[in-house]
């Protein structure tokens, strides 16, 4: 309790309440000013720029890919062509889809913790990257009428379908790969969204499944000597449009949040 005087010498009673600061949300330590809430409110919004720039750096290389792919595509080419780039494009949109949401699903509503979590986070960065990269080698493998030209083709080899299946085969094993260690990691740092991640068991066997298949193709053994080229291509292709639809099915709670 304290007293002002006022101009004709009369002293005033002035209430707690009335002074400045200190009233029932005056100050700043009793919701007055900025708290945790706001500093949360930022840190996520960092938080989710950072994601956004790797992401942009995926999407650009990934975009490159299809590019590339359908200048291969245009430049002419035979009906297997065709077929192998539908199997290039059918695949390369749900694991674009996935690594792009993985990145939200772990770590766009809880910062990585300590050394270990951070480290994690940059190795999921790299992985998706690497798997960007494996869609472009894809992409220059689609054979054209007039070979492997171009400036990115230089120094690589003609491109082949076998070639082409080599690569969508080691794509897709890395892939599996990456996702059985993104699991261990995940389980051993607590890694926020760790209940979602139980569809990549069925993405791993998917993914497994067909790169065998791929290989397969590749070396064109006695029982797929029937199959002329095309007819190859276009079974492939079949196979992982079958292979695109399962993935949807299985992960579409990650997928579709």
């Amino acid at each position: 309790m304290t007293y002002l005087t006022t101009g004709n010498g009369q002293a005033h009673q002035v209430g707690q309440g009335d002074q400045p600061g200190q009233g029932n949300g005056g100050g700043p330590g009793n919701g007055g000013g900025p708290g945790n809430g706001d500093e949360e409110a930022q840190a996520n919004l960092e938080r989710s720029r950072l994601i956004d720039h790797f992401k942009r750096a995926y999407q650009i290389i990934v975009g490159l890919a299809i590019t590339l792919a359908c200048t291969r595509l245009f430049s002419g080419g035979s009906v297997s062509s065709f077929w192998l780039f539908c199997t290039f494009f059918i695949t390369v949109v749900p694991i674009f889809h996935g690594g792009d949401r993985s990145l939200d699903v772990k770590y766009l509503h809880e910062a990585p913790n300590g050394f270990w979590g951070r480290a994690a986070f940059i190795w999921d960065v790299y992985v998706l990257l690497v798997t960007a990269i494996l869609f472009v080698r894809i992409a220059l493998s689609i054979p054209t009428a007039s070979g492997g030209t171009g400036v990115l083709s230089a120094g690589t080899s003609v491109p082949t379908p076998e070639t082409f299946y080599n690569w969508m085969g080691l794509m897709l094993a890395f892939d599996a790969a990456v996702l059985v260690v993104d699991m261990i990691k995940s389980w051993c740092l607590g890694t926020q969204g760790e209940g979602q991640l139980r569809a990549y068991w069925k993405w791993i066997i998917l993914n497994i499944a067909f790169a065998v298949i791929c290989w397969l193709a590749a070396l064109e053994p006695k029982f797929l000597a029937p199959f002329a080229p095309e007819w190859l291509s276009f079974y492939v292709f079949a196979i992982a449009l079958a292979r695109t639809i399962l993935d949807y099915v299985f992960g579409g709670r990650f997928m579709f949040p």
